[in-house]
């Protein structure tokens, strides 16, 4: 064999070796790829909904937490006076908007817990908000006459805090809306660090090619 035959056989040698490094290399790149995707997925579901790919406990103890507040101040309470406004049977008789706004804030607060337990965080935020507003802007009505009529007559003494006794029945839908939000912050620290460690994930991921080097 010619020396020119030598430098050619192995100069093809060289060219074979650098294509079945090359090979393995795409295979190492894409084996890493895989590995760094499965990762991210599992470290997203991690974050998001818990060690095992589920929604935080806390979550549900909330969302339950929730029911209290409405079902005392927006079913017991505010179906008393939504009865007895559109009945006839409140002295002296409030304004009919009275009773249509703490009915549409009863059926919105009611309706965003319903969304909120299908995991739909924003829009039940925003439906609790409105229909906490409403409801505590017309429960704020009687309130205020309570409290207008006690500075001009004279009541017994079992009577003066009755004004008081109307916040303590339905103030406490606001606190429907205060929950909500507490799952909604909660919610976007644990997108905002999924995002984060995932993005930890990729930067991170073994991808340089030994070829390049």
């Amino acid at each position: 064999m010619s020396k020119k035959d030598r430098l050619k056989a192995r100069h093809q040698k060289q060219l074979q070796a650098k294509r079945e490094l090359e090979e393995e290399e795409q295979e190492a790149r894409e084996e890493a790829r895989r590995r760094q995707s499965k990762s991210a997925k599992k470290l997203l579901r991690k974050t998001k909904y818990g060690r095992y790919g589920k929604e935080p406990l806390g979550f549900l103890f909330i969302r339950l937490l929730m029911l209290l507040p409405f079902a005392w101040s927006g079913v017991y309470y505010g179906l008393i006076m939504i009865f007895g406004t559109f009945g006839g049977y409140i002295d002296p008789q409030p304004p009919a908007w009275v009773g249509w706004c703490m009915l549409a804030g009863d059926v919105l607060v009611l309706g965003g817990i319903i969304v909120e337990f299908f995991r739909k965080h924003i829009p039940a935020m925003a439906v609790i908000a409105v229909g906490t507003g409403l409801y505590l802007r017309a429960s704020q009505y009687f309130i205020d006459y309570l409290s207008n009529r006690l500075d001009e007559v004279w009541v017994e003494e079992d009577m003066q805090n009755i004004n008081t006794e109307y916040m303590k029945h339905h103030y406490p839908m606001g606190a429907v809306a205060v929950l909500e939000l507490i799952i909604l912050i909660w919610w976007i620290i644990l997108k905002v660090l999924a995002a984060k460690r995932a993005q930890y994930q990729r930067d991170t991921a073994p991808v340089k090619s030994i070829v390049e080097d």
